[in-house]
């Protein structure tokens, strides 16, 4: 079981990069399949996106955890979540986020940052054999 990491990036789409290094470098460290190292990065980059899009944060915090058979990634910003039903017509390019990382990972988790209390966390896990 590895030890939890925690790294810090600015909410801006050029730390996205290094938001994707950062994942695949745990991913690789803890041993885990090319694939499930693929669905990992990608969903927690659509996450990272979101935050820098929607949040309106300075910081967004990335944490990884392995424990057993799971990989746990949380990704936290200082914004409010708006709920929205995305529109096809209008939302072509948008709106995917969510149900992309549902369909990326075993557990999908979002606690919605508000007005009084902002701050989202969005919860990633993987548990399948790797």
């Amino acid at each position: 079981m590895g030890e939890p990491a925690s790294k810090t990036f600015p909410a801006l789409p050029s730390a996205l990069y290094e938001v994707r290094k950062f994942v695949r470098e745990a991913s690789e460290a803890a041993g885990l399949s090319p694939a499930n190292t693929n669905d990992i990065v990608l969903a927690v980059s659509e996450a990272c996106a979101n935050a820098v899009l929607h949040s309106g944060s300075t910081e967004i915090v990335v944490s990884w955890r392995q424990t057993g058979e799971c990989v746990e990634v949380v990704i936290r910003d200082e914004g409010v979540f708006i709920r929205r039903v995305p529109i096809p017509e209008v939302d072509r390019t948008r709106g995917h986020g969510i149900p992309l990382m549902m369909a990326l990972m075993d557990e999908v988790g979002v606690s919605e940052g508000s007005d009084r209390k902002p701050g989202t966390t969005v919860r990633l896990v993987k548990c399948r054999g790797w």
